[in-house]
């Protein structure tokens, strides 16, 4: 066997160890859970709150209760973000937010995984508007949480959907990290967000930055081009994918948009 051949193997056997090492070991790179640091919060602005579904407890807080019989965001978090540290923010928007650590998450339990986190996004949406039917109920999304909340709007009537940094799909985003492996093939956990917006009616906020390299603007474009209904868009051009909530643009964009006259809508198309 010639020398070439022998090299061009041992490539072969590398890239495909490579590959499969990405296949079995894709949780530990797309999912990067928490730590439970925070004790019960129950006070007059913030009160615990869980969801049992499948045999799986998640665990979350709910950020002005008195206000969600009127309005409720169901805050979807980032990948490695403390969902919690959020809440001191989120009492000035005069709207009750609900945080949920996604299961594998700080004080949640069960592994992370798209499916597991997406019924328990349905069945703690469920629970909600059970206790609160009157109530409008806007979805927010912070990176991997975009694709929850498109997932959810798809799913349920809304009154408006806000995605920070969202991206078309998790595979897309992966493959632009890694051009030079079969991410289609290898990824389990797709996070599909172009084949949810096409089902959605509500209005969309969309935040996105001119310098995310985690979720480059590109893939946030091609979210925008396939959402067919109403949509605010608000691009910060310095802003990073951490950085991006900072900006001055980003809060006055927000309280705007949960404030306005808006109506619960159906989903189904």
């Amino acid at each position: 066997m010639s020398l070439v051949l022998q090299i061009a193997g041992f490539l072969a056997l590398v890239y495909v160890g490579i590959a499969g090492f990405m296949y079995w070991r894709q949780e530990s790179f797309l999912f990067y859970p928490t730590v439970a640091t925070h004790a019960s919060q129950n006070s007059g602005h913030v009160e615990d709150y869980s969801f049992t579904g499948a045999g799986v407890t998640v665990k979350g807080w709910l950020v002005n209760p008195l206000y969600a019989k009127d309005k409720l965001v169901i805050y979807y978090g980032g990948n490695g973000e403390d969902v919690f540290l959020n809440v001191e923010e989120f009492e000035a928007l005069q709207c009750a937010t609900l945080f949920v650590a996604y299961r594998g998450y700080g004080p949640s339990e069960g592994q992370p995984g798209e499916q597991g986190i997406f019924a328990d996004a349905l069945g703690i949406f469920d629970d909600l508007r059970g206790r609160y039917p009157s109530s409008e109920v806007f979805l927010m999304g912070r990176s991997l949480g975009t694709g929850v909340a498109c997932y959810v709007a798809s799913r349920r009537g809304v009154a408006g959907v806000i995605l920070v940094t969202p991206y078309d799909s998790l595979v897309a985003v992966a493959q632009s990290a890694y051009p030079w492996l079969p991410i289609g093939f290898l990824l389990h956990h797709r996070f599909d967000s172009v084949a949810y917006v096409a089902k959605v009616t509500a209005p969309f906020l969309i935040f996105y930055g001119g310098e995310d390299t985690v979720v480059p603007p590109a893939r946030t474009k091609r979210l925008l081009e396939h959402i067919p209904g109403e949509k605010e868009v608000v691009y910060i051009e310095r802003a990073n994918h951490s950085t991006i909530a900072m900006f001055p643009e980003y809060w006055p964009a927000l309280l705007a948009f949960l404030h306005k006259e808006t109506k619960a809508t159906t989903t189904a198309k």
